[in-house]
């Protein structure tokens, strides 16, 4: 009898094993299958996306779309097929991890015809707040060039504005005035794509941040970003200290409170006017001090900017791009409606990755050209991995940032005979880094605060009944700056940028690229024979060595959790971390922090006095 019930409970334990076994062999059957029907999904919709433009007629336009809509309901199988597979059956870690991001690469497209008929007409309608011209010229057009009164949008005619304007009421009143015209449709069109979020990771069954941040560990990301905030907070109060301080001077109390925070029209001024001759800067570095930068791209051509951003990249080892990148994935501008504010912009489909490129020539271009490099050069370094791990984090863009801080520095730029005749003596230096901080460490606070704003909504942890308040409340608590004007309930207030690739996540993307860029950027000049000089001023281009050590990060894409991935780079703190940027702009923070001695002035600020229903 015993030995009977032993017999019997080896069997069952031997079929147990054995169907384990089968169990995993049909899981990585699976995933190995669906890799090759992802990547090819991918491939197949980068093509017709791209190759989509307004001149086409509306059959061809239609067979495009109904195309898209196929490879989409083929992704959503394969996040359905592998939300089938029970995970806790399965023992192999790298299969569940596998099957964990398949569950996920139906992403927005789990909605059906939703996403094509609600979804992208509503984030549509975002992108066209901006670029709307429905807004009336201050004073009927008395301070446009030749009384011109024809309605305005926000990118490119106000924000040209707000870089030249000087006019404290001017500027109130474009910031006013585009958000009561945008109010009403911008809280329609980005609920809309709040509540389009949660009902995907429903349908998908997974956590709602997790598929915004696509994080395994969303709360660990948002405890880091919170401590960077912390590390930051005393720089940026120096900072913010000394910017008021000048607003004052210029605008006095009525404009601008002593001790309180800095009306946000006055703060975009700042921003916008970082680079330019009416800068807050000026008493102390003038910008005619500085190079004209542009001048030392005006003799190129926008093609031989292109050339010159891939040069770096084979400087450190990789691989020229194809032949049949620069024939068929890099697009050239319309020759027919050319535009001077084209910006750059990149299409990322690995295994393919789409540039179009503008005619203007730029020194600002030629850095962008660098940076977007960074997603081309990832695609390819990844792209003979399984396709579900081609995410890779969106490290992409913290690699940008690292090589653009690099081509910018006075280094690089005399090196390449770029700056020919230009001498960088420390005042120079001093004021090229004075302007990069503004831009730099004024935006960090700004993007967390989006990005606490958007993580909240997801949770339901505030409404858009309340948003607006939430949102003033954490402006003014980390970043010290309050609207220019009493705030009722139904406004909604986020600036243009918010909305700006939102379905991208884009406000988190640049908190992380610009904390994250500068980490990678320490971390390569210090692994290398670069030490000793000011971090400022460090140039890797042509160092095998930075090129080896980002070619072992990118070949991972994300087959390792986030913290293993960025490991090959930061090898001892594999966390976000503000120290390499405090201490790039170390010379202009010990500065402020004397200026601001000798002229006492408040740091921090006061709780503001405007009223926020």
């Amino acid at each position: 009898m015993a030995l009977a019930l032993l017999l019997l409970l080896m069997a069952g334990l031997g079929l147990s094993s054995s169907s384990a076994v089968n169990y995993e062999l049909q899981a990585r059957t699976f995933i190995n299958e669906s890799s090759t029907r992802y990547y090819k999904f991918y491939n197949d919709m980068a093509a017709e996306t791209y190759t989509a433009n307004d001149e086409e007629d509306f059959d061809a336009l239609f067979t495009k779309l109904t195309n898209v809509k196929r490879i989409a309901d083929e992704l959503v199988r394969i996040s359905r097929e592998a939300s089938e597979f029970d995970l806790s059956k399965l023992s192999d870690l790298r299969t569940k991890h596998a099957l964990q991001e398949l569950r996920s690469v139906g992403d927005l497209f789990v909605l059906g015809d939703d996403y094509f008929s609600l979804v992208q007409m509503n984030l549509a309608a975002l992108q066209t707040l901006s670029t709307d011209k429905d807004i009336e010229p201050y004073m009927g057009g008395a301070k446009m060039p030749n009384d011109d009164d024809s309605p305005l949008a926000y990118f490119p005619d106000i924000q040209k504005i707000v870089q030249r304007s000087s006019d404290a009421d001017e500027l109130k009143y474009y910031w006013e005035t585009w958000r009561e015209k945008n109010q009403i449709w911008s809280s329609v069109n980005f609920y809309t794509i709040v509540q389009s979020y949660q009902r995907a990771a429903k349908i998908l069954e997974v956590p709602v941040h997790r598929l915004w941040y696509r994080f395994d560990d969303s709360q660990d990301l948002l405890r880091q970003m919170e401590r960077v905030m912390e590390e930051l907070k005393p720089a940026y109060k120096q900072l913010h200290a000394f910017v008021r301080h000048e607003l004052h001077k210029k605008y006095g109390q009525e404009v601008v409170d002593a001790n309180g925070p800095i009306p946000d029209h006055l703060f975009q001024q700042v921003l916008e006017q970082a680079w330019s001759e009416g800068s807050i800067l000026e008493q102390y570095f003038p910008r005619r001090e500085l190079p004209q930068y542009d001048d030392f791209v005006k003799d190129r051509t926008a093609k031989a900017l292109i050339n010159e951003s891939e040069n770096f990249y084979t400087s450190l080892g990789f691989r020229p791009l194809s032949q049949e990148f620069h024939k068929s994935q890099l697009k050239e501008p319309n020759q027919h409606r050319p535009d001077d504010d084209c910006r750059p912009s990149i299409f990322d489909l690995t295994p393919r990755v789409y540039l179009m490129y503008c005619e203007k020539v730029s020194f600002r271009k030629l850095m962008q050209y660098h940076s977007h490099m960074a997603r081309v050069y990832y695609a390819q370094q990844k792209q003979q991995l399984p396709s579900y791990y081609f995410k890779a984090y969106n490290l992409e863009y913290p690699v940008g940032e690292a090589v653009v801080l690099s081509a910018s520095s006075p280094t690089h730029l005399v090196g390449r005979g770029l700056a020919k005749n230009v001498q960088f003596t420390q005042k120079t230096l001093m004021n090229r880094l004075f302007r990069m901080g503004i831009h730099t460490i004024l935006n960090i606070p700004l993007y967390y605060v989006h990005t606490k704003v958007m993580h909240d909504l997801l949770n339901d942890s505030v409404d858009m009944d309340t948003v607006n308040k939430h949102y003033w409340r954490l402006m003014e608590q980390h970043a010290g700056i309050e609207p220019p004007s009493d705030r009722d309930e139904d406004a909604i207030d986020f600036p243009y940028k918010f909305y700006v690739n939102i379905d991208q996540n884009y406000q988190t993307q640049k908190f992380i690229s610009e904390i994250l860029g500068y980490q990678f950027y320490k971390a390569l000049c210090n692994s290398t024979s670069l030490q000793g000089q000011p971090l400022h001023n460090c140039d890797f281009y042509g160092n095998l060595a930075v090129g080896n050590k980002l070619k072992s990060m990118m070949n991972l894409g994300s087959t390792k959790p986030w913290k293993d991935v960025i490991g090959k780079i930061l090898t001892t703190n594999p966390n976000l971390n503000s120290q390499a940027l405090l201490e790039y702009y170390d010379p202009i923070l010990s500065w402020l922090n004397a200026h601001n001695k000798e002229t006492n002035v408040k740091i921090g600020w006061s709780a503001t006095k405007k009223k926020i229903v």
